[in-house]
C-alpha cells in the first residue's frame, strides 16, 4: 500500500460522524476565540471549525493523522495549527478560549487527572473544556446477536471493512472488538484484529475530576444516538 493504513482506518471508523458538529460549531460560536481540538485524528471536527472562520489548533499524538489533516486544510485553503503531542502532557505556548474532545477521546487515556491539569492550564480565565463521553454501550458477540453493518470504504483501488464483532462489559471499561480487512485489487485479503477500551465514566465521575482540577462545571449536554453511532453526554468543564 502507498498510503497510511491509519489514516484509512481513522477515516472509515471515525471520519463519517457528523451528528457532533452542530454541537461544537455552537460552542465555538457562543465562546469566541482560539479552538483546540483534542484527538483531532485527520480533521473531522478541526476542519470543520476551520470552514466556519474559527482559529483552531489540532491535537493528536500520531503525526500521520495531522500530516492529512495538514494537506486536506491546504486543498481547502484553510489555516489549522497542529501540534503532535500527548494529551495528557502537551505543554503548548498559548491558551484557548475553547478546547473540545470529541467521540469519547477522554476515555482513551489512562491519565484522566494529567490531562485535566493540563487543560486547565492551557485555557483563558473563563475558558470552556467540553469533553464528549458515552457512560454505556450494549453488550454484544459471541453470536448472542446479529452483528451491525461493517465500515467501509475504498482508497486507491483498495476496499476497506472494519466490522465491530463485540462490546464487553469489563470491570474498569467497554472494550470494543473489530476485525480489519483490506481487499487489494489482486484479491488479497489482509486481515487483523483491533481493541479498544473506553473506560467507564460519568458525566457525575468526570465533574468531581474537573473541579479537582479547578474547572468548575455547567450543566452537560447530550448529543443524539444515529443509527449508525451511539449517543454522548458531553460534559462543560469552565475554568
Amino acid at each position: 500500500m502507498t498510503f497510511s493504513p491509519l489514516v484509512v482506518w481513522h477515516d472509515i471508523e471515525c471520519g463519517r460522524y457528523t451528528a457532533d458538529l452542530a454541537l461544537w460549531r455552537a460552542l465555538a460560536a457562543t465562546e469566541g476565540g482560539a479552538v483546540l481540538d483534542v484527538g483531532a485524528g485527520t480533521g473531522r471536527v478541526a476542519l470543520d471549525l476551520a470552514r466556519e472562520g474559527h482559529d483552531v489548533t489540532a491535537l493528536d499524538r500520531e503525526p500521520a493523522l495531522l500530516d492529512a489533516l495538514s494537506a486536506r486544510a491546504r486543498a481547502a485553503s484553510l489555516e489549522v495549527a497542529t501540534a503532535t503531542v500527548d494529551a495528557q502532557t502537551f505543554a503548548l505556548k498559548r491558551r484557548f478560549r475553547l478546547m473540545i474532545v470529541p467521540m469519547q477521546t477522554i476515555q482513551l487515556l489512562p491519565g484522566r487527572a494529567g490531562f485535566l491539569s493540563t487543560a486547565r492550564r492551557h485555557l483563558d480565565a473563563g475558558g470552556l473544556l467540553a469533553a464528549a463521553i458515552t457512560p454505556a454501550l450494549e453488550d454484544f458477540g459471541d453470536g448472542e446477536n446479529e452483528l451491525p453493518a461493517p465500515d467501509v470504504g475504498t482508497f486507491a483501488a483498495w476496499r476497506f471493512a472494519s466490522q465491530p464483532t463485540a462490546v464487553r462489559d469489563l470491570p474498569e471499561a467497554m472494550r470494543i472488538e473489530r476485525v480489519r480487512r483490506a481487499f487489494a485489487p489482486d484479491g488479497r485479503v489482509i486481515e487483523e484484529d483491533d481493541v479498544i477500551e473506553l473506560a467507564h465514566l460519568t458525566v457525575e465521575r468526570l465533574e468531581a475530576e474537573g473541579r479537582a482540577a479547578g474547572l468548575f462545571p455547567e450543566p452537560a449536554r447530550s448529543i443524539p444516538p444515529t443509527a449508525e453511532h451511539v449517543g454522548s453526554e458531553v460534559v462543560l468543564l469552565r475554568a
